[in-house]
């Protein structure tokens, strides 16, 4: 079991490290003006950081999405955190990684889904579409509650989640319902 939800760590970790290249345009990089962080705060970027600073915070923010499971893995830096928690040996799984990030167009979404054999499936709600955001299922055959995941995404940030079931091939990686995935982000945003 611990090797199973390991590698649900390391593909959590794997998504951090591609979504850090992709990061906003109005994160800092060490050799930009200090000054230049007025500007940001006038276009108003959504960036989490650093008020986002442990899993504890996303875990009382969304205790839905994580009942009944421990915090079992957790990883934090000036760009993202990731988070995983687990049920008892052979119980579920979910994982959640915040990141700063652009907002890939549909047409980005559907390349990058092709390279990973994936669907991307655009989907929103009012409140989500007032931010600017959208979310995006990268699932296999486009529908909700299948293999996969979700992302929503808001200028300048994603908020990626994964649900996890053990079954007869290991732990199984699946999107939440759409519903439930623009409320756990939208949770988490607020923090």
């Amino acid at each position: 079991m611990k090797g199973r939800r390991s590698e649900i760590l390391i593909a959590s970790l794997l998504s951090l490290a591609l979504l850090s290249g992709c990061s906003a345009i109005g994160a800092q990089t060490p050799e930009e003006d200090p000054a230049d962080d007025a500007v940001d705060d006038q276009v108003g970027a959504t960036v989490p950081f650093p008020r986002v600073t442990s899993c504890d915070e996303v875990t009382a923010a969304i205790p839905a999405f994580a009942v009944d499971m421990d915090l079992v893995g957790e990883a934090v830096d000036d760009s993202g955190i990731m988070c995983l928690w687990a049920a008892p040996e052979g119980g579920p799984s979910a994982s959640i990684l915040v990141a700063q990030n652009t907002m890939p167009t549909e047409e980005e979404s559907a390349a990058a889904a092709k390279m990973i054999n994936l669907e991307s499936t655009y989907f929103t709600n009012p409140q989500l579409s007032a931010l600017g955001g959208v979310a995006t299922r990268w699932t296999a055959d486009g529908s909700p509650d299948t293999v996969g995941y979700t992302t929503v995404y808001v200028p300048g940030v994603s908020v990626e989640m994964h649900r996890g079931e053990d079954g007869p091939d290991g732990d199984t990686s699946y999107a939440p319902d759409d519903t439930e995935a623009i409320d756990v982000a939208l949770a988490i945003l607020k923090l």
